[in-house]
């Protein structure tokens, strides 16, 4: 936008001015003045604006082609992890039909949205956080795919680009241990295995403290690692990554109801056992 406006206001001086003698000079420092702007001016849209990215490469492909990108692998998975988890076999309802019992085969919508929720939290967390955990050093030049979502996604964080000690070894952790978990926890609710509610609760617990400490160490400087426009600020940095404090909250409430639940009813048959 300064650019435009400062071509325009060149263009308009210049003209007014004409081609004499007043006019070279004026142009001379005109072009002294457009040094100083281009050498001041930041090479890339990322804040703070004097933030230092030497290395910088604009990414090849638009905005709307890498969200289309992203959502298009998000409905992917969704829409696999919901036919997958429909097809176990390892739930029951035992069904009355008149002085026949039969068992049918039928997973809750509950189990369903938690075991889609840790499919798609296994993804992000082991392929797309782990490629910036294992190529964060060369992001701002790199324009595979994912790089360029993560380029994306630093408008509203720039230390993406910039190796901050915090999100590098925050997202280390994440691709590392609740990537892999989160798909044995999937693995575990498939299989309809008691240990899903401890699976849930540890990992929940870990994705829950990591957000909490990814949001406050930006706004307690303030925010200036993201954009000042809405878009960005609001609906990147905010409400996409307020996923992982909403849900993993819900689901420690669950397991920790569903644990002390079976901890209070073998208390009660141990105490009958002992009567």
């Amino acid at each position: 936008m300064f650019e435009t406006l400062y071509t325009q206001f060149k263009s308009i001086l210049l003209g007014e001015i004409g081609g004499d003698g007043v006019g070279d000079e004026v142009a001379s420092e005109i072009e002294e003045v457009e040094n100083i702007i281009q050498n001041t001016l930041p090479s890339h849209p990322y804040y703070p604006t004097n933030l230092e990215l030497p290395n910088y490469t604009e990414p090849t492909l638009s905005m709307t082609t890498i969200l289309a990108a992203f959502i298009s692998v998000l409905s992917l998975l969704i829409f696999t992890s919901l036919i997958i988890i429909s097809s176990s076999k390892n739930y029951s309802n035992k069904v009355q039909n008149h002085a026949k019992s039969s068992n049918k085969h039928k997973v809750s919508t509950k189990n369903k949205i938690i075991f889609t929720w840790f499919v798609i939290c296994g993804f992000i967390h082991t392929f797309f956080e782990g490629y910036f955990a294992a190529f964060y050093q060369t992001i701002q030049q790199d324009n595979a795919l994912f790089a360029q979502m993560w380029k994306e996604y630093a408008l509203s964080d720039s230390r993406y680009l910039t190796s901050d000690p915090f999100v590098v070894n925050m997202e280390r952790i994440t691709s590392t241990l609740w990537g892999p978990l989160s798909f044995t926890t999937a693995l575990a609710i498939y299989q309809n295995w008691p240990s899903r509610y401890v699976l849930q609760l540890v990992i929940s617990l870990g994705q829950l403290y990591g957000c909490i400490l990814y949001y406050w160490t930006t706004i307690f400087e303030g925010s200036p690692h993201s954009r000042p426009e809405t878009y960005y600020y609001w609906v990147y940095f905010v409400f996409a990554n307020a996923f992982w404090m909403v849900i993993p909250s819900i689901l420690i409430f669950y397991s920790w109801v569903r644990l002390t639940s079976a901890v209070r009813e073998d208390m009660k048959r141990k105490s009958k056992k002992a009567d």
